[in-house]
Parts: structure tokens; C-alpha cells; sequence
């Protein structure tokens, strides 16, 4: 009788299972999700490969299914087909469906890629991360390696800023030798938001011997250079860079800072200096005339140059009238420069209170007291929202 009843109980653990397989063959996927659920928790049917990858079938296809009420029925639905799948590969001894269960973890691994650009597109990053790593493990399961979800992975953890995350996918394609001069710009950026600029230079300079033609990892290194206050170098960089690109205005803003900075630390080659970042301004200008950046600079040039000059004709002894007088015209000429520039750089950003300033100054230096009425006038109801 002990015999009988264990038979029947057995016997309906499998007949659960055939009913599993029926109601998904005839796409009612919530019937289909309820018996395949029973056998895969009963003691006497839990170690059966067969209910396991009937069970992977059906939670793969609740994924997939268009029909809102069975996509509805499990939001983990693709998580739980690759564990079934696991588990049928497990007891799947005489591999009866192993070429079945490589066919669908294929899918599997697609359909967490596809979730993982859909995540990108909607700038959840960690998100992405996540899904492009289960496509990975998906396919390392199946024996192989997909170094593009490798690769994804390592770019969104950078983005979401999960460092530690991104070094290790990086540098594990480095190691495997994976064509991307990404990778080292990337390991740059992350060094150098790490505060370790050494590093980050290491891994540029690496990235540009293997590719001496990669625009971006010339401009990474240029970054450093500038970040670490080795202007010389990142001169040299810059000029290079406008070889190879002369009608990109940010590259021209960034020789136009650069030669500012080099003015500054050699004085005796000021004059030099001051006309090669005039000259890279009018071309960043010229190549985008609403270019905030390159605008404001120059007309700070212009205004820092007459600063200089007043300086000096501050410090002259009174005998020397004609010397000064001579300064004093040649920092106003600065000054006007200088306007047509801030101007601009106010009307594309009304806001920014360093240009008001600026403007304020000079305009009480050239005694153009209509606009400085204008410009005190904008100060105070910006400082009023404030």
C-alpha cells in the first residue's frame, strides 16, 4: 500500500509535469508557470532535469511574451530560466539536453545585453552595468567569453562611477589584449579622478605607443599635463593635437589657456605668449562664435595685459608724465579690446557675475557711465536673487 501511494504521488509530480509542458506548448503561460512550479518544489521530482528545463522553457517565454498579464507574472522571470536552466544542466547526466540548454542560455545572454542597452539609453548606468554582467557570466556559463558585454561593463560601472568595478573589467581585457584604445583613456580618466595622476599618465602613455593616431588619448594625456601644471608639454601636445585637428574649437580654447599660463610663469617671453593665446581665442571664436569659454578668456587677456600696464605706470615717479601717459593709453586700448568680448560673454550667459564685474570695472576705467548704470544695475538684481 506504502508502494501505491508513493507511485501515485510520483506518478502526479510527472503528470504535473506533462501538463507544464502542454499548457506552454499551447501558450498559457500562467497555467503553464503553476504546475511547472509544483513539480520543481516536490522532494520527488526536485532532482528531475526534465521539470528543471521544462521549468527554464516557461519562465524564459514569460519574458519574452508580449502579452502584458503573462510578462507580469514573474519581473524576475529571466533570472529564474537561467537558474532552471542551471539546475537541469546539473542533473542532466546523460546530457539529454544540452544542446537545447546552450541554445537557450544563448538567448538568455542576449536578452541581459538588450537589457543592458536599454538600461544605457535611459542613463541608468548601474543598471546596465549589472544586466551586461549577467549576460557575461551567462556566457562564460556556456563555456565561452563575449569581451563586448566585458568591455560594457567596464564603460557603465565607469559612468555610474563604480571605479573599483570598472578597473578590474579593463584591466582584465588589457591583460587579454582587447583591441580598444578606449580602454587606456579610460583608465586614465579614472586615475586622474582618483587623485593618482602617475597612474593615469602610465596607462595614456601605454594606450599611445600601441595607438599613436588615437585622437582622444592625446587629448587625455593633454588633460594630465594640464591638471599637473606641465604646461610645456601639454603645449607640445596641443600643437600636435591641431595638427591633426584644426577646425575643433575646444582644442584651440585649450592652446589659448595653455600659452595664458606659459605668459604667466616665463614673463620674459610674455609679449610672445600673449599673441599665441590671442591668436588660438580668435580661432576657437571663429570656428564657434558662441563659444562662452574661448570669448570670456580673451577679453580677460586683454583686461589682465592692462592690469599689468597700470601696475607699472602706478609704480613711475612723477617726472616720468610722458611714460606713463603713454601706459595708461596703451591699457585703455587694452580695455576697449577686451569689451566687445565680455559683452558677448554676458549676453550668452546674462548670469555670470565675473563678467559683470569685469564689465563694471571697465567701464568706470573709460568712464562710459550709461553702461555702468546698465551693468550696476544687473549686479544688484542678481545679487537680489541670490
Amino acid at each position: 500500500m506504502i508502494l501505491a501511494i508513493t507511485c501515485t504521488v510520483v506518478f502526479g509530480q510527472r503528470n504535473n509535469r506533462t501538463s507544464a509542458f502542454n499548457e506552454l506548448r499551447n501558450g498559457r503561460l500562467d497555467r503553464a508557470k503553476d504546475y511547472i512550479d509544483k513539480t520543481v518544489q516536490h522532494e520527488q521530482t526536485i532532482a528531475d532535469a526534465r521539470s528543471w528545463f521544462y521549468r527554464g522553457n516557461i519562465y524564459l517565454s514569460i519574458h519574452m511574451s508580449e502579452n502584458p498579464e503573462y510578462k507580469a507574472l514573474d519581473d524576475k522571470a529571466l533570472d529564474v530560466a537561467l537558474e532552471s536552466y542551471i539546475k537541469a544542466q546539473e542533473y542532466d547526466k546523460n546530457k539529454e539536453y544540452y544542446t537545447d540548454i546552450l541554445t537557450n542560455l544563448f538567448v538568455i545572454s542576449e536578452q541581459y545585453y538588450n537589457l543592458g542597452v536599454s538600461s544605457y539609453n535611459t542613463n541608468d548606468y548601474k543598471a546596465a552595468m549589472n544586466a551586461f554582467k549577467q549576460s557575461l557570466d551567462v556566457t562564460i556559463e556556456m563555456g565561452s567569453l563575449d569581451t563586448m558585454a566585458m568591455y560594457n561593463v567596464g564603460l557603465t560601472a565607469e559612468i555610474a562611477g563604480e571605479n573599483a568595478e570598472a578597473k578590474k573589467y579593463y584591466s582584465d581585457l588589457l591583460e587579454m589584449k582587447f583591441k580598444n584604445p578606449e580602454i587606456y583613456g579610460s583608465m586614465g580618466r579614472i586615475y586622474m579622478a582618483e587623485g593618482d595622476t602617475a597612474t593615469a599618465l602610465t596607462y595614456i602613455k601605454q594606450g599611445r605607443e600601441i595607438y599613436p593616431d588615437e585622437f582622444n588619448l592625446l587629448i587625455s594625456e593633454i588633460n594630465v599635463y594640464l591638471l599637473t601644471g606641465d604646461v610645456e608639454k601639454a603645449v607640445e601636445n596641443l600643437e600636435l593635437a591641431v595638427q591633426k585637428d584644426n577646425t575643433n574649437p575646444t582644442i584651440f580654447f585649450a592652446v589659448g589657456v595653455a600659452y595664458d599660463q606659459l605668459k604667466s610663469k616665463h614673463p620674459e617671453a610674455a609679449d610672445e605668449y600673449f599673441s599665441k593665446s590671442e591668436n588660438a581665442y580668435l580661432r576657437a571664436i571663429e570656428l564657434d562664435s558662441e563659444y562662452f569659454d574661448p570669448i570670456y578668456n580673451l577679453g580677460a587677456l586683454y583686461v589682465n595685459a592692462a592690469a599689468v600696464l597700470i601696475e607699472e605706470a602706478n609704480k613711475l615717479p612723477l617726472s616720468e608724465e610722458t611714460k606713463y601717459n603713454m601706459l595708461i593709453d596703451k591699457a585703455n586700448h587694452n580695455l576697449s579690446a577686451s569689451l566687445p568680448h565680455l559683452e558677448k560673454a554676458l549676453e550668452l550667459q546674462p548670469n555670470d557675475f565675473n563678467t559683470m564685474v569685469s564689465l563694471k570695472e571697465i567701464y568706470t576705467r573709460l568712464n562710459k557711465m550709461e553702461k555702468l548704470q546698465e551693468i550696476n544695475q544687473k549686479i544688484k538684481v542678481h545679487q537680489e536673487g541670490e
